[in-house]
């Protein structure tokens, strides 16, 4: 079922996974494949895919399939309260390693 952008979560992308599920999501929504976005925005398929994967690409690249997207970032002030220890391990979790000791 394809999403709106009124239903993505744009208040809580808190990491490059999310914003690049985000960008996943209405990219197939624009019905654009990879490489197509990618020319749109000048450039190749690669930081489309980067990007989706939840890998870094620079903010110029970002910029620019943003544009391609019609979207435009925004800036507003984060959460008032205080990090909590469980919102830290929550945002980490994919870089926990278990350890091999019994």
């Amino acid at each position: 079922m394809p999403y709106k952008l009124s239903e993505i979560d744009t208040h809580h992308l808190a990491s490059l996974q999310d914003v690049g599920r985000a960008v996943g999501v209405l990219r197939r929504q624009a019905k654009l494949s990879q490489t197509a976005l990618g020319l749109a925005a000048g450039l190749s398929r690669m930081p489309v895919y980067r990007l989706e994967a939840g890998q870094d690409i620079s903010l110029r690249s970002f910029l620019a399939l943003l544009q391609a997207l019609k979207l435009q970032l925004a800036l507003r002030p984060g959460p008032t309260e205080p990090l909590r220890a469980a919102d830290l391990k929550a945002a980490f979790a994919h870089l926990h390693v278990e350890d091999d000791a019994p």
